[in-house]
């Protein structure tokens, strides 16, 4: 079986940047929609997305949790860039705390899912997982702001 170590950064490019251009088709197409920025619940909704979809395509694929912060750094700094979404400097602080994010959103649902699987678990049981987790940081995100 072929390494899927990158497989988790990939899916994340892949999401971040369909939400990207999905914004870049709205602002073209309707210029007055107001479009919802890219905060942490929205970037812990992205992160959850790429981490299902990589829990049903890669599963038991090894991270390197270095990698998986600067890659998603990468990503949630430059794609928004791309799009026009947000300025330089803005694209920085976007970087800086989609790194962080993804990397604590992998590290808690690795954690999760390596709970589900010691015992019988349903097919539905991670998208729910995250959807218990995306409650959770909207929750944390509402006492930090």
């Amino acid at each position: 079986m072929k390494n899927k170590t990158y497989f988790l950064n990939t899916a994340l490019a892949v999401v971040v940047c369909a939400a990207m251009a999905a914004v870049v088709l709205i602002r073209s197409l309707a210029p007055g929609v107001v479009i919802p920025k890219l905060n942490i619940p929205n970037m812990v909704l992205l992160s959850l997305m790429a981490l299902v979809i990589d829990y049903y395509a890669a599963r038991g694929a090894k991270r390197c949790y270095v990698c998986v912060g600067l890659f998603s750094a990468v990503t949630f700094g430059l794609l928004p860039l791309a799009a026009g979404f947000a300025p330089l400097m803005d694209c920085l602080v976007l970087a800086l705390v989609g790194g962080i994010v993804f990397t604590l959103t992998t590290l808690l649902y690795s954690t999760i899912q390596d709970r589900l699987s010691s015992g019988p678990a349903a097919k539905a049981a991670p998208i729910l997982s995250a959807i218990g987790l995306l409650l959770a940081s909207q929750c944390f995100a509402g006492m930090i702001l």
